[in-house]
């Protein structure tokens, strides 16, 4: 697509969408941003997608949309999912016609437990996210000949410092970490934890943007496939990242936390917990308990565009959430007693 193509980025002050917004501008792309909210940018407009009618400028045909807008949270009741990831992208389809190249931006995880989206029960995925996510794709390929959908695993930082939009999901595990908030990480050292830079899925958009419309469906999967980093070795940078920013403002390091297996936690340690622990104790370890199965993957995703070393900018993204929460990233976490 050659441009000034006139340009849809939806989820647009998200930590991907903001990213890919920037790239398709740099490019020359006539690009118009759009979230729940709004921004503080020019041409970056408040929708919600499926509840409203757009703005006067987001009105009339579309080159390229690009579509990032997701709640991303695990909790959602299905019916809130479907609301708020399947409904406004059909919503988004009904104001887009044939001459427009749709770009899906999906995750890695939407093959949930079985490794594909084509079931269609909630039990076949590890939460209602992953489920929005398999049927929005599943919507797609029925309804657009010509759709890319491109999934991608846990986003980091932009490569050369770290920096994002918003620091959510993944950077739990600085935070607890900082302040102590498990006593343990239960999962599998061995296992795989694909992650991405924002400059990796907005470089491949562009990509895409440049190339056109495919004249089928097009799955790309970007991550690292069987070059990811293990959950142990994710961690062990992460720690390092943080204790070094700790050294340099004279705070203590922190200490490796031990590993403990998913079947080891759940037959013997969980039921300790539940017996022992206090109520406070026990949420936190209860809330904990959703992340078990991302970082006990044993089978890396099968990547049909790998990204490169991934490690540095991991490194990076740690320390750039450090210099932006401070009042977390200096705690002392105290030893669990129960």
């Amino acid at each position: 697509m050659t441009p000034p193509a006139r340009t849809l980025v939806t989820g647009a002050t998200g930590a991907v969408g903001s990213a890919v917004l920037r790239r398709l501008a740099d490019a020359g792309h006539d690009v118009y941003g759009v979230s729940s909210r709004g921004g503080s940018a020019p041409r970056q407009f408040a929708w919600r997608i499926g509840a409203e009618e757009p703005p006067r400028e987001l009105r009339g045909p579309w080159d390229l949309v690009v579509h990032c807008a997701a709640n991303t949270r695990w909790n959602l009741s299905a019916r809130r999912a479907e609301r708020d990831n399947v409904a406004p992208l059909r919503a988004l389809l009904d104001r887009t016609g044939p001459r427009t190249h749709f770009i899906h931006m999906s995750s890695s995880y939407a093959i949930g437990l079985t490794g594909s989206v084509e079931p269609t029960e909630v039990e076949a995925y590890r939460n209602t996210y992953e489920w929005s996510k398999a049927t929005a794709e599943r919507l797609l390929t029925a309804e657009r000949p010509d759709v890319d959908i491109v999934r991608f695993p846990i986003v980091m930082g932009a490569r050369p410092d770290g920096a994002l939009e918003r620091y959510s999901g993944f950077f739990w595990l600085a935070s607890a970490l900082c302040t102590g908030a498990v006593p343990a990480l239960v999962g599998e050292e061995k296992a795989y934890l694909d992650l991405v830079s924002t400059d990796d899925v907005a470089g491949y958009v562009g990509e895409l943007a440049a190339g056109g419309a495919p004249a089928a469906p097009r799955l790309s999967v970007l991550g690292g496939g069987d070059g990811a980093l293990q959950v142990g070795e994710t961690f062990d940078i992460a720690l390092d990242a943080l204790n070094t920013w700790r050294a340099e403002r004279g705070v203590g390091p922190l200490l490796r936390l031990p590993f403990v297996g998913t079947e080891q936690w759940n037959r013997f340690y969980l039921p300790f917990a539940q017996e022992y622990l206090d109520r406070a104790q026990l949420l936190r370890v209860t809330a904990f308990q959703a992340y078990q199965s991302y970082l006990s993957m044993t089978e890396p995703f099968e990547a049909t565009h790998q990204v490169g070393d991934i490690t540095s900018t991991l490194y990076r993204s740690v320390r750039r959430w450090a210099d932006l929460h401070p009042e977390t990233a200096t705690r002392i976490p105290q030893p669990w007693r129960p």
